[in-house]
């Protein structure tokens, strides 16, 4: 028996018919009359009860194709197995608890690695962690530096959050604000913002967040409305948004918003992306 035999096996069980089957498949009723004969020389046993219009499966006929649908869906699994892995060996998995870092990633994964693709995809901190110890990634952006063994890791970039207000606002003459001076003000925010997303509504509990998930429509509201919304020093340096000319942006004092990334890689996948590292 070979695959195209068991899926016309299972397709008679479907449509108790060779000629609808032969339609299905682009053959003569005759072709998948024959292929039914070898099937059943194969097992052995007659497999089908044959009627004047239709072809109706007998008890071991049905347990046949219950019995191709499970080969079939191993073959299936085993291609997408193999595939995945060849995949895998020209692609590279980053993950990252924050954009940024990616901006800075993307680039030199292609100037290093011009042979490769590149994946990558931005998730809070804890399943960035989640993605790191089960090996779903190449490797990940964290905001420290880990301790113990068994990884290895290298300095990314810093990043500093900063307040983007209009230049009327209550705290816009101020040279530097904490978290706990804005909080109880409503916010414009984005989102894929991993980690940052957290921290914000963490430390902000009074305070309100009008989600966009459209840059473009983000960019428009953070021009023209009033409410306060987030930059950061690296976002600003690449001019990734139009904040327009009546915003200022002011350094946010806290530990937890001035933060060092990490590429970090476990050991035995670090070879493959060691020119990052």
């Amino acid at each position: 028996m070979n695959v195209t035999e068991l899926k016309q096996l299972v397709a008679v069980g479907e449509l108790e018919s060779f000629s609808e089957v032969a339609r299905r498949f682009y053959v003569s009723t005759p072709t998948v009359a024959r292929a039914m004969q070898r099937i059943e020389r194969c097992y052995g046993v007659e497999l089908f009860v044959h009627g004047k219009n239709k072809v109706e499966l007998n008890e071991a006929g049905r347990l046949a194709v219950a019995g191709a649908r499970r080969i079939l869906r191993e073959i299936d699994a085993s291609v997408a197995e193999v595939r995945a892995y060849d995949r895998s060996l020209r692609t590279i998995d980053l993950i990252s608890c924050a954009p940024a870092p990616l901006w800075v990633l993307a680039p030199r994964v292609s100037q290093r690695y011009p042979d490769m693709a590149l994946t990558t995809r931005v998730a809070n901190l804890e399943k960035t962690r989640e993605a790191l110890e089960a090996g779903d990634c190449d490797a990940a952006v964290l905001p420290y530096r880990p301790n113990g063994e068994g990884v290895v890791c290298s300095h990314i970039m810093d990043e500093h959050l900063f307040l983007c207000v209009p230049r009327d606002h209550a705290l816009a003459d101020r040279d530097r604000v904490s978290l706990r001076d804005m909080n109880g003000f409503n916010f414009l925010l984005g989102t894929d913002l991993g980690f940052w997303n957290d921290v914000v509504r963490k430390r902000l509990p009074a305070s309100r967040f009008l989600v966009q998930s459209d840059e473009f429509a983000l960019a428009e509201l953070i021009r023209t409305s009033t409410l306060p919304c987030f930059s950061t020093d690296v976002s600003l340096e690449r001019r990734y948004r139009d904040l327009g000319e009546n915003r200022v942006n002011i350094p946010i004092t806290d530990f937890e918003v001035n933060v060092s990334f990490w590429l970090v890689a476990r050991k035995e996948t670090a070879d493959k992306i060691s020119r990052l590292l």
